[in-house]
């Protein structure tokens, strides 16, 4: 029984680590953390994913003290955008792939402290593999703490990359969805089963399901969110109810809506007792919106109104109702 039971958490932890991550916390969380610095790391490819008010002068501070550690950082993102969800992250993936980067760098600023987690990259989209590990080092003091790095780095590996940028490049960007976009609602979700990616747990789970019931009066299954979308394919689904989180603002741009529309604040359509209402959300304020795929093209509805929400029950119910009203089903 014991040996049976240890099993089925093992198996539990390899499902949770399998799927994708959406944020620098959650990443960090399942990467197994030592004080080892990652193999090749003063050798091959790195990006880095900023988080938090990091300004321009400490990227120039932080790229420097990497070229004169050996550490090879070819690009710089926010992480609001390449984790924002899965199709971004998905195309993140790729972007690292065509730019044969081996090692993912999280730089974090917090009230507290300036934060440098280091872990090899998977080549695929769940960014790294399960019981991955990773290399961490903190310091109120962002000097002290690229010192730090630099000390253990250098007496560890031999510096094998000479030729590291100067500056820290954050003008790079690559395409987040391959398909056409379009700001109507799909008839496909009327003929064919839609895929809806699992929540990831128990309770959430069980909350999608009682939504997508009450909501979408059409066939629907909840698959696991580490199934490739060209496997789900085979299995019959044509289309999968994908959303972002992230800023109202980065989540407009993102999904390549006008902005000129977007000001400081965005009024979003929400459903309240079955009837849509204006809501206005600060364009800063962290956001879900959801939209329906189409898996053989990659191409995405979004829905004629803007209907995003900080919560993701309301966002999603929000999409459900105005897409039944437009498609009458």
């Amino acid at each position: 029984m014991k040996l049976r039971l240890l099993l089925c958490f093992f198996i539990l932890s390899l499902a949770a680590e399998a799927q994708l991550a959406h944020t620098p916390e959650s990443i960090i969380k399942n990467l197994a953390l030592t004080n080892i610095i990652p193999d090749g790391l003063l050798a091959q490819r790195s990006v880095v994913l900023v988080q938090g008010a990091i300004n321009q002068k400490e990227l120039d501070e932080t790229q420097k003290a990497f070229q004169q550690t050996g550490i090879d950082a070819v690009a710089y993102f926010d992480s609001n955008r390449v984790l924002a969800g899965a199709d971004p992250q998905q195309a993140f993936a790729k972007y690292l792939n065509t730019r044969n980067v081996s090692f993912i760098i999280l730089f974090t600023k917090s009230t507290a402290a300036y934060s440098l987690t280091f872990f090899r990259f998977s080549g695929k989209a769940n960014l790294f593999d399960v019981a991955a590990t990773g290399w961490q080092q903190s310091n109120a003091s962002l000097k002290e703490l690229l010192i730090t790095v630099f000390r253990f780095a250098v007496s560890n590996q031999k510096k094998q990359n000479l030729l590291v940028n100067d500056f820290p490049e954050t003008n790079n960007t690559f395409k987040y969805f391959d398909g056409r976009r379009s700001e109507l609602y799909t008839g496909l979700v009327k003929s064919f089963k839609v895929a809806v990616p699992s929540m990831g747990n128990e309770q959430d789970d069980a909350r999608l399901n009682r939504i997508m019931q009450e909501f979408f009066s059409l066939p629907f299954e909840i698959v696991d969110t580490d199934i490739p979308e060209s496997e789900l394919e085979t299995k019959g689904f044509k289309t999968i109810i994908r959303f972002i989180h992230t800023t109202g603002a980065i989540a407009r741009e993102l999904l390549e809506y006008d902005e000129s529309k977007t000001g400081t604040a965005l009024a979003s359509a929400a459903v309240i007792n079955n009837e849509a209402q204006l809501k206005t959300i600060p364009a800063t304020t962290p956001i879900y919106k959801f939209y329906v795929k189409q898996l053989e093209y990659g191409n995405i509805f979004l829905g004629n109104k803007w209907d995003a929400d900080t919560d993701w029950q309301q966002a999603l119910i929000n999409h459900l109702y105005l897409m039944r009203q437009q498609l009458n089903y």
